[in-house]
């Protein structure tokens, strides 16, 4: 299923969208948007769809998504029925990664927000339950537009200096890593986007990063704290649920596409990962269109 792009209304590259919806259910669809969005569910349960991930969403939860990644809020089936007494709400801030100008994030001092919105594009989603952070978020609305950048600067930056948060969506469903600027990691990482479709050997990778392949698998699994066949099947995987998403090729062909040459180890490796079968993995989305 192909997501809706929704244009979100900006007088400037430096304006920023903040607003409290308060509504009977979450109405927007499976969309994406150029601006980043910060979002703070103050009330309603339901489950979340952010790139690849679904998982069940509550009240006091905040995320953090970056440009262009495909999300919805999808409530309970009992938030839809007309005799419904439950209502949603939440606080939703979209704005431009150059929200404060196109060089301030490149300053000494912001490169952890730089580094937070970059990797957002995974998704972010904040573990622990900030009161401080949801009380700020409250007050936000209340703020002019130049209040709001400083605001929404402490904000970034409590976030990515306490680092209590976790990615969701999927390495190669984002098409992005953030190595520390270590240069081997990012070696690899281009050249498995690039080449995950054919049949790659730790050793060809090693031979690439000048390294013994033992030598090679002990660093990958301390820079990044996965063995290199976890992060190949997290980057054909992400790459097989964007194609599942689309609805126009068979499991089987999704999984060829993917790089998995064994259809059968495919779907037993989505199933252990996603904990779902390719087949109920895309039904699922395919069902958000109704209610």
């Amino acid at each position: 299923m192909k997501p809706m792009h929704l244009k979100v209304p900006a007088y400037s590259k430096f304006y920023i969208d903040a607003r409290r919806e308060q509504v009977s259910f979450f109405a927007n669809p499976w969309h994406f948007h150029d601006e980043l969005e910060l979002t703070f569910v103050i009330k309603s349960e339901g489950t979340k769809f952010i790139g690849d991930h679904i998982s069940e969403f509550k009240p006091g939860e905040i995320v953090l998504l970056g440009s262009r990644l495909p999300h919805y809020w999808r409530n309970h089936s009992s938030y839809y029925q007309p005799t419904a007494e439950k209502s949603a709400e939440a606080i939703i801030i979209r704005f431009n990664q150059d929200y404060a100008g196109s060089e301030f994030l490149k300053i000494p001092p912001m490169k952890p927000v730089f580094d937070l919105l970059n990797n957002a594009k995974r998704g972010i989603y904040i573990c622990e339950q900030h009161g401080d952070l949801q009380q700020k978020l409250i007050h936000f609305l209340t703020l002019n537009e130049g209040q709001k950048i400083i605001a929404l600067t402490e904000i970034l930056l409590s976030i990515a200096t306490q680092k209590s948060y976790d990615y969701l969506c999927s390495i190669g469903y984002a098409h992005q890593f953030k190595s520390n600027d270590i240069e081997k990691i990012d070696i690899v990482y281009n050249y498995v986007l690039n080449h995950f479709k054919t049949d790659l050997s730790v050793q060809d990778i090693a031979l690439k990063c000048n390294m013994n392949t033992a030598a090679f698998c002990r660093y990958f699994k301390k820079k990044t704290g996965k063995t290199f066949k976890d992060f190949m099947n997290e980057i054909r995987l992400g790459n097989a649920t964007k194609l599942l998403l689309k609805g126009d090729l068979t499991i089987a062909e999704v999984a060829f596409e993917s790089g998995f040459n064994n259809p059968s180890y495919f779907n037993r490796l989505f199933k252990r990962i996603k904990r779902l079968t390719p087949t109920a993995y895309r039904l699922q989305y395919i069902h958000t269109d109704g209610n």
